[in-house]
């Protein structure tokens, strides 16, 4: 701990801090405090005794401003405190139904996290919301127990409220593919109210997108109102354009997503884009997959080792680095002498004793150890203790070696 955090408190407890004193000063509250565990800062409205207390959750927005500038922060933290004004949230279900959303957000880095969320793909998280006409609300579990819903039959309903963007957007799909083919990536934004960056999550938008402009689609979701759609193509040089687009945005962006797009697989199934390696522009989509990865398991291991106590694995951090090969590429190293929580990497690296460390794909360790994904986590970890039998090591060093001869004669 630093001597900043020390004097001061962490950025979440600052963050949480401030936040509570902003509720604080809204009319219509009587009191709020800050809640470091459950990272929420709860509150009670000015109508009187006897009302339950409401929660905001912090997390989502917190991970969205992290480097970020301070007006940023403010901004962020202001829309947080304008929930406090927001009339109470409605009790029956028949009242909210038709105010679900689908959003597109960033995984949650607590994987006890309160608002209603599952995993959209690979490292990206779908949550639940309430379209009101003042603000947006994110739906909590205690929502859904109030309304007597499932999560399922939640997201089902807010899927089907997205009705009207997705004829909307298709029909300028149609008509911008019409006018210039699918050489041009189409920008979609929005001032918030047509949820646009939730249309990948929506069945068979992406697949309808494919049908009319004859090539695979690539949805980027770069923020929480901007979504640019390009199409696969031969021509490397436009689509590592737009990776670099999508990039520059996603990182300029004020509530950032994904530089990494969505598509759809040969069986219609809503994935990452994840083309062969043989693909003229691997590189750049490499290059935005890891991004993206290090951008959910950063904020998960700093979750988690604050959390973690002394008997509790330790978790592992994913790094990034360039292979001997000059290929991008993650890595997570196993210790031999702790239990720890190792995320999905490319490689795993194994630290020498008084030799060379050994680096082993990940498909040969999952293979060869037997990993299978703890419980409870997204994106995915795995409870590892010491290192495996001498025999299983030695296995997995030659296969490895193998491998890096294959990629070396490629």
């Amino acid at each position: 701990m630093g001597i900043a955090e020390k004097l001061f408190g962490s950025a979440r407890d600052r963050f949480g801090k401030e936040v509570a004193a902003r509720v604080r000063a809204v009319d219509a509250v009587a009191s709020a405090e800050y809640d470091p565990k459950k990272f929420q800062v709860i509150y009670h409205g000015a109508q009187g005794a006897g009302t339950e207390p409401a929660v905001i959750t912090l997390e989502t927005v917190f991970r969205e401003t992290r480097g970020r500038s301070a007006a940023a922060r403010r901004e962020a933290i202001g829309r947080l405190a304008d929930i406090a004004a927001l009339p109470p949230t409605p009790q029956n279900w028949s009242d909210v139904q038709t105010d679900l959303r689908p959003v597109l957000r960033p995984v949650p880095a607590d994987p006890k996290f309160d608002i209603v969320s599952r995993p959209a793909v690979r490292h990206l998280a779908e949550m639940l919301v309430l379209d009101t006409p003042s603000a947006m609300r994110y739906a909590g579990r205690a929502d859904l127990e109030r309304w007597g819903v499932s999560a399922d039959e939640a997201f089902a309903t807010a899927h089907r409220n997205m009705a009207r963007t997705v004829t909307t957007s298709l029909d300028e799909a149609r008509r911008r593919t019409a006018a210039t083919g699918a050489t041009e990536p189409i920008r979609l934004a929005d001032n918030g109210d047509a949820y646009l960056t939730s249309l990948p999550l929506v069945q068979g938008w992406l697949a309808t997108i494919q049908r009319i402009a004859g090539a695979r689609p690539l949805a980027f979701p770069v923020s929480n109102n901007t979504l640019l759609l390009a199409y696969e193509t031969p021509d490397a040089a436009a689509l590592t354009k737009a990776f670099e687009v999508a990039e520059r945005e996603w990182r300029e962006a004020s509530r950032p997503i994904s530089p990494a797009p969505m598509t759809v697989d040969d069986d219609g199934e809503v994935v990452l884009y994840d083309p062969p390696k043989d693909h003229p522009a691997h590189a750049a989509v490499r290059h935005a997959q890891i991004l993206l990865a290090m951008d959910a398991y950063g904020p998960q291991t700093e979750y988690l080792r604050g959390v973690a106590g002394s008997r509790d694995p330790f978790p592992a951090a994913l790094k990034g680095f360039r292979s001997p090969e000059g290929a991008e590429v993650t890595g997570v190293s196993w210790a031999d002498d702790d239990t720890s929580l190792l995320p999905e990497a490319d490689v795993v690296m194994f630290p020498g004793r008084n030799e060379e460390m050994l680096m082993v794909p990940w498909s040969v360790v999952v293979q060869e150890a037997g990993l299978t994904p703890a419980e409870g986590y997204h994106p995915a970890r795995y409870v590892v203790g010491g290192w495996p039998d001498d025999d299983v090591m030695e296995r997995m060093a030659k296969l490895a070696a193998e491998a890096k001869t294959e990629v070396s004669g490629s």
